[in-house]
């Protein structure tokens, strides 16, 4: 039975099997579960305020997840979303996470381990709050997930968010691709290390006065990354 301080997940997927499967599996650890097979139909929902979770399939009937969570992104609407697809080549897993997806889940895929990694998400963005970071000419607000960089504000999608907010906690620390696999997508099994790549790449575009050169988002070769204040 769900309560109204339940997380809530809008699931956004035409597969009306999978989106019963889905919803019910959700529902039984106590979620709160929107179930939508149109990109209409999802817009529809969102007007009663952002979920704590989207589950988004790519190919819908009337458009794309992409082309939803573009335009959420845009509106300042930052809820973790996870891509639900068919789809497994690697340039639609970088457009998934270039558009501002947090996760990129291919199908068929475990039910149980879907659930575990929507409650890792939930734990996470209901955390204790923390301070903006200031930097030397930037500041980093990771509750309204924002960076400004002189006079320039970005966006951060949330596990953007939370991937600085680990490596700024540990500055001029060396730290792995597996350790923030682990830490702070909240999982052991991930696909690939390159969406840590990927992630740190849209990073250095905001943060950095040259991406190219960067002076705070360093690579460590052949452990990972480290943060320099």
């Amino acid at each position: 039975m769900t309560d109204d301080a339940a997380p809530r997940v809008l699931v956004l997927e035409d597969e009306a099997d999978l989106a019963f499967l889905l919803r019910r599996n959700l529902e039984q650890q106590g979620y709160r579960v929107t179930a939508c097979g149109t990109v209409r139909e999802a817009r529809e929902a969102l007007r009663g305020g952002p979920p704590d979770v989207l589950l988004l399939d790519v190919n819908l009937p009337d458009g794309s997840g992409f082309d939803l969570l573009r335009g959420l992104r845009a509106q300042h609407v930052f809820a973790p979303a996870v891509f639900l697809t068919a789809r497994t080549d690697e340039a639609d897993r970088l457009t998934g996470f270039a558009v501002g997806g947090d996760d990129y889940v291919c199908k068929p895929f475990s039910l149980a381990e879907l659930v575990a990694r929507v409650g890792a998400i939930v734990r996470r963005s209901r955390q204790a709050a923390q301070g903006p970071y200031v930097g030397p000419g930037f500041r980093i607000d990771f509750d309204r997930f924002r960076l400004v960089r002189g006079d320039a504000e970005h966006a951060l999608t949330y596990l953007e968010a939370e991937v600085l907010r680990y490596l700024t906690a540990r500055p001029n620390q060396p730290v792995s691709r597996n350790d923030l696999l682990n830490d702070v997508w909240g999982l052991d099994r991930f696909p690939t290390t390159r969406t840590v790549d990927t992630h740190m790449l849209n990073l250095r575009k905001k943060l950095e006065d040259d991406p190219a050169q960067p002076r705070h988002l360093l690579t460590v070769h052949g452990v990972g990354y480290k943060f320099v204040p």
